[in-house]
């Protein structure tokens, strides 16, 4: 009886493990897929990051003009900024920042990074004052046996598709980008007056003479 107890509780701990490693690798990771289409209404990104073990994850297409941030996947509601809202980005590698850019605030451009990197996260900055940033760590050591753990060279090339997708939008004028991916109002003309022209009148109609009538005959003088 020992014995079978022990050999159950075993089986329920393998199938527990076996259960938590596909959710963490195959679910978690579909789920924050999923939600990145609904939030983009099915359009592929130009860049995103789907980060399974942190519930979280980034999208940015510009021509949907959409920026999605999930935290906290299932907890916190998934936001959605227009392209306008975004005003920079940084780059952080070993917590030193080494790419920085700002819309009317300071720039700094990619330095060559060392062969060796512990830890890399990107800052999305917004114009918003309820939630200014959004930090997301594309690598960290223990992600090492983690679902989408793509290592430190990997995960510094994903910040540089971010930075020079983000740099882009950057440099171009705010009101460039709103009339390329904005709809704009369709003003319709007001209508040009009718003017209504009056009949002109009619001539008047001479008096009828009826000359058979003796009644009404002149009157001739007979000499």
């Amino acid at each position: 009886m020992p014995t079978l107890i022990i050999l159950t509780a075993a089986g329920l701990a393998i199938l527990l493990i076996i259960y938590r490693i596909w959710d963490s690798r195959v679910e978690a990771p579909r789920k924050l897929e999923d939600e990145i289409s609904d939030a983009l209404e099915g359009r592929r990104p130009d860049v995103e990051s789907i980060e399974p073990v942190r519930a979280a994850a980034a999208a940015l297409s510009y021509y949907s003009n959409k920026i999605v941030i999930v935290r906290n996947f299932g907890k916190t509601p998934t936001r959605v900024y227009p392209i306008r809202d975004l005003i920079g980005i940084e780059v952080f590698v070993d917590d030193k920042v080494v790419a920085r850019i700002l819309r009317s605030g300071p720039h700094k451009m990619f330095d060559d990074i060392a062969p060796q990197v512990t830890r890399v996260t990107i800052r999305l900055v917004f114009s918003d004052p309820a939630h200014p940033d959004f930090e997301l760590p594309l690598w960290d050591p223990q992600d090492a046996l983690t679902a989408r753990a793509e290592g430190p060279r990997r995960a510094m090339e994903t910040a540089r598709r971010w930075f020079y997708h983000v740099e882009a939008i950057i440099r171009r004028p705010l009101d460039e980008i709103v009339k390329e991916i904005e709809p704009q109002p369709v003003v319709l003309a007001a209508p040009a007056p009718s003017i209504t022209q009056s009949p002109s009148p009619s001539p008047a109609k001479p008096a009828k003479t009826d000359e058979g009538d003796i009644l009404n005959a002149p009157i001739i003088p007979y000499l």
